[in-house]
C-alpha cells in the first residue's frame, strides 16, 4: 500500500503522530506496519552498506549511517555486550537486545548485586538489522521515548542510555567510556 510509503515521508515522531501510529499498530497487520517503518528509516538515513564487519570500524560506520549521533557509543556497546565480536546474544544480535528469539543464560543487577537469569534475545537477519534496531528505539525518539542522540557527548550519551533502562549493570556508563577511550 503506497498510501503508507506517502505517510512515512511526513512522519515526524510529534505526539499526534505518535499516538495515530500507536493506533495503527493495533489495527494494520504486521506487513503494512513493516512497510510503514520500512519508508521511514529510509527517509530518516542513507541506506547501511550490504555488508558490517564485526570490527570496532565496522560497527561504528554501520551505527552512523543508521543515524546515531554517537557512533562511539554505539561501538562500544558491541565491544561489551559482545566481548568485541566474539560473542552474540541471538543470531547477529551483538548488543544483548532482549525479545523473542535465542534464550540465553545471563545476568541482571536489579540493585541487588547480580543475579542469573535466563532471558529472550532478539535474532536478526544480519548485523545491519541489529544495528537499525538498536539506533532506531535508543539513539533516535522512538514512541512516547527521547533518544540518546539528545546527548552532547559520548560520555552523556553512554550515562543516557543507563539512565533510560538500556542495562541494569551499575558501572554500565563507566565500562562504556572506558572502552572508548582505549579506542578512539
Amino acid at each position: 500500500m503506497t498510501f503508507l510509503v506517502d505517510a512515512a515521508k511526513y512522519y515526524n515522531s510529534e505526539p499526534h503522530q505518535i499516538a495515530a501510529w500507536e493506533d495503527l499498530e493495533v489495527k494494520l497487520p504486521k506487513y503494512l506496519l513493516e512497510e510503514f517503518q520500512a519508508a521511514y528509516r529510509a527517509k530518516q538515513a542513507p541506506p547501511i552498506s550490504p555488508t558490517v564487519t564485526n570490527s570496532w570500524e565496522g560497527i561504528y560506520t554501520a551505527a552512523a549511517m543508521a543515524g546515531s549521533k554517537f557512533p562511539a557509543v554505539t561501538a562500544a556497546q558491541w565491544a561489551l555486550e559482545s566481548a568485541y565480536g566474539k560473542y552474540v546474544s541471538g543470531k547477529n544480535n551483538f548488543f544483548g537486545i532482549k525479545g523473542p528469539g535465542t534464550s540465553k543464560t545471563t545476568w541482571e543487577d536489579y540493585g541487588n548485586g547480580p543475579v542469573t537469569i535466563v532471558a529472550q534475545f532478539r535474532d536478526f537477519s544480519t548485523p545491519e538489522e541489529c544495528v537499525q534496531y538498536l539506533v532506531d528505539r535508543w539513539y533516535r525518539d522512538y514512541k512516547g521515548y527521547r533518544g540518546v542522540n539528545r546527548a552532547n557527548s559520548n560520555a552523556e550519551c553512554a550515562r543516557l542510555l543507563k539512565v533510560e533502562g538500556y542495562a541494569t549493570d551499575p558501572a554500565y556508563t563507566q565500562k562504556l567510556i572506558n572502552i572508548i577511550s582505549q579506542n578512539l
